[in-house]
């Protein structure tokens, strides 16, 4: 995380520092600039636009994290996932005023606030094929202490959710018109979560080996020993799988990237589209899931009948990607 927020920052250096100024060939026409007083107020107001809508479409690959998923049966079992958004901002640049020859003059400082409203879809999954673990000085129901051999197999976990999205942020940059402009981008997303689907498969078969009578129990449903049994569903118990999820999340979110107007000042336009292309890196500042106690045969790497995705003692998510605007000037 470290290393992408570096190079987040480097990038925004770059592209703000490197940008090429067309000086003041602008449309003719727009004011009389016979005054330098309108041309200091042409270069910099209307180059820069006061409100601006933005339509945002981003991309990110989700790392889902918690407290299961660093257990030994998830290591190089979890799938690439997708993370789509879309959304549209009302942003605001800031001016400030100068008194000049007895003119007031408007400039635009580095900073714009912007707040949306937007959409977005997660999906995740996880699973293996075979894994078995053992679970020693276990104290069945009974009171008795034995030796808990488990085995799954074909193991799959997915996970989608929805969310209604309400981005707001500070951005760092003088959006222009006329010249590529980089810009840097901080805030938070309050995200409301709308739908949700948890699909899970695959089969256990367990077994007690109990050492002061040197037996192994098999079969026992009483006891918890079952064959081929599915790991997230017993029929028997009505049990499904288990997970809580967070109907708020607020993420953090930092973004940087360059902006490319439209305008052509060879054929003497000035245009009102401004193409925008992003770097970025969302993470969850409060749980997605929220913490589910063990209930069954507790201390086991695998948790049945319950959501390992979203389990554990709470599950957060870290997003990188990248976003693709379009910023129409108001």
């Amino acid at each position: 995380m470290k290393k992408l927020s570096l190079i987040l920052c480097f990038f925004y250096l770059i592209t703000a520092n490197a940008q090429v100024d067309v000086g003041n060939n602008l449309v003719t026409g727009t004011v009389d600039t016979t005054r330098m007083v309108q041309n200091i107020f042409l270069k910099n107001r209307v180059k820069v636009p006061v409100n601006a809508l933005v339509f945002n479409i981003g991309y990110s690959i989700p790392v889902v994290m918690n407290s299961l998923l660093k257990n030994d049966c998830w290591k190089g079992n979890k799938k690439t996932g997708a993370q789509v958004e879309f959304s549209v901002d009302y942003r605001k640049q800031f001016f400030h005023q100068e008194i000049d020859n007895d003119e007031v003059i408007s400039y635009p400082t580095a900073c714009a606030l912007g707040v949306g409203l937007g959409f977005s879809y997660i999906t995740k999954s996880i699973g293996f094929d075979l894994y078995s673990e053992i679970l020693e000085n276990y104290k069945d129901v009974d009171g008795d202490f034995c030796d808990v051999s488990l085995e799954y197999k074909n193991v799959k976990e997915k996970v989608s959710l929805y969310y209604l999205d309400v981005p707001l942020y500070l951005e760092i940059g003088k959006l222009s018109r006329v010249k590529i402009s980089g810009f840097f981008k901080i805030g938070v997303k309050n995200s409301l979560l709308v739908a949700h689907q948890l699909t899970a498969e695959g089969t256990f078969t367990s077994t007690g080996y109990y050492r002061a009578t040197d037996c192994t129990l098999h079969n026992i449903d009483a006891l918890g020993y079952y064959t081929n049994s599915p790991c997230y569903f017993d029929g028997l118990r009505n049990i499904t799988p288990d997970y809580h999820l967070n109907r708020y999340v607020l993420w953090g979110s930092i973004a940087a990237g360059i902006n490319i107007p439209f305008s052509s000042l060879e054929k003497n336009k000035l245009a009102k589209c401004i193409l925008r292309l992003g770097a970025k890196i969302d993470y969850t500042i409060t749980p997605v899931g929220k913490k589910i106690p063990e209930s069954w045969f507790e201390g086991t790497n695998f948790r049945l009948f319950q959501s390992n995705l979203l389990g554990g003692n709470g599950t957060r998510i870290l997003s990188p990607g990248v976003t693709l605007s379009l910023i129409y000037c108001l």
